[in-house]
């Protein structure tokens, strides 16, 4: 997920290194990195400076902005100029939309997906580079939180593979959500994938993990409130089922907790 499939990167990898090896010697002891960075929007795009803008910005918000929120953090007219830029990045497979529901209305959100952009930004941007390397940042709350994020978009990108290890025969609708709890905390549901044909919502929460997924009462609960929350929603259908789906990269672990969970899909399936 770090190289983002780019030739250029895949073909530095060296199999007498390790992972963390490979990784330093092409980001963290490579000079030229943030220029590289540049100079792959460079190839792509004329006035590259307000896509290099948009794109960092873009990095600063994991899941996403609006593009009014884009307009003001760049300093740009919400015209089409910026429509352009957009479109363009969309049809490169940099960025991605998506519809988000739960609150007074929907809306559309733009989200980096570029796994190599995302790569650069987090760890390299702004001088973000440790003096200790790859090493030392792998397992720390700075690693888990990339991991989950590129988790997340990599799944996305797997729709129909997820789709089939579900079961579902038509995907009605399908989008993120966000609402609140009965104590009136902030909730959100990473996706809900609506198939009409059965009446039912599948509520899929998305988990990166390097080993099996262990629930445990708290997390059970913030899954219960989650469902509740939807439940009580204007998006949710009286009439459908509602169904919990743990997407996980190694599965979930039978436990006391693990009862809420009503399907399971793993990284495995995302490439059958």
């Amino acid at each position: 997920m770090a190289l983002g499939g780019i030739p250029y990167y895949m073909d530095l990898l060296r199999n007498d290194r390790t992972l963390a090896e490979n990784i330093d010697q092409i980001f963290f002891k490579n000079p030229q990195i943030k220029q590289e960075f540049e100079d792959v929007y460079m190839g792509l795009f004329s006035s590259s400076e307000k896509y290099v803008d948009i794109v960092v910005e873009l990095g600063k918000h994991k899941y996403g902005m609006t593009r009014k929120e884009i307009s003001d953090a760049v300093h740009t007219t919400s015209g089409g100029g910026l429509s352009t830029m957009l479109d363009n990045l969309q049809q490169s497979g940099i960025i991605t939309t998506y519809p988000r529901l739960g609150g007074k209305r929907k809306v559309m959100v733009y989200q980096l997906v570029d796994f190599f952009s995302l790569f650069y930004l987090n760890y390299m941007h702004k001088h973000k580079t440790p003096t200790t390397g790859w090493g030392a940042l792998q397992r720390s709350p700075q690693f888990f939180a990339w991991a989950g994020l590129t988790f997340e978009i990599l799944v996305s990108q797997h729709i129909r593979q997820l789709q089939n290890a579900l079961r579902i025969g038509t995907v009605t609708g399908m989008y993120n959500w966000r609402g609140m709890t009965d104590d009136g905390d902030g909730s959100q549901i990473d996706l809900v994938i609506e198939w009409h044909g059965e009446r039912t919502d599948y509520l899929c929460e998305i988990k990166f993990s390097e080993n099996v997924f262990a629930i445990n009462a708290d997390y059970k609960q913030a899954l219960l409130d989650k469902i509740s929350a939807f439940r009580e929603s204007a998006q949710h259908i009286k009439s459908h089922s509602i169904l919990l789906v743990m997407v996980t990269t190694m599965g979930v672990k039978r436990n006391v907790h693990s009862g809420c969970v009503n399907l399971e899909v793993t990284l495995d399936s995302l490439f059958d």
